[in-house]
């Protein structure tokens, strides 16, 4: 005799509700963006080769993960303003691993425009304080995940501690 099962469930598709909760709280809480890091300052400023109108700038830019997971660095590219003027541009395409609620470091190496500082020379000497503003977007993967995020800084910094390399 068959069975019929109007108004039933089929006993295979049967899912318990608690699996049913568990996955919809998973999806909700793990597929988020993650938060952006945050900046720390720099360390190890160099200044390398200088030719007419161009300069090399190198540093290491400190961050710091405050999410629950590790991300990876793919590519970062960023332009740099001093006191509002363009200075120079950076790109970044060397895998960076990210860990979990912890510090980690970026080299940056970029070409600077002699022109721009040299033009907020006497703004830089007066004040003893240059505005830095980076602006800029990095690729970052989290398990098989790519994905681009913007990040925007603009901070006051001391030219001595710049100068000295005290970040």
């Amino acid at each position: 005799m068959p069975v019929s099962y109007i108004g039933m469930q089929h006993p295979k598709m049967k899912v318990p509700g608690l699996l049913l909760t568990l996955l919809c709280c998973w999806a909700i809480t793990g597929c988020h963006q993650p938060q952006a890091p945050e900046y720390y300052g720099f360390q190890d400023l160099r200044i390398g080769h200088a030719d007419g109108q161009q300069a090399t700038l190198g540093t290491t830019l400190k961050f710091y993960n405050p999410n629950s997971f590790s991300l990876t660095l793919k590519v970062a590219e960023m332009d740099v303003w001093v006191n509002g003027r363009p200075t120079g541009h950076s790109l970044l395409d060397t895998t960076v691993q990210i860990p979990q609620k912890d510090t980690f470091y970026v080299p940056v190496t970029m070409q600077l425009n002699l022109q721009g500082i040299l033009g907020n020379a006497l703004q830089i000497l007066l004040e003893k304080q240059v505005t830095v503003t980076l602006d800029g977007k990095v690729r970052l993967k989290r398990g098989a995940i790519p994905f681009n995020r913007p990040f925007h800084y603009e901070g006051k910094e001391d030219i001595n501690a710049l100068l000295q390399g005290e970040y």
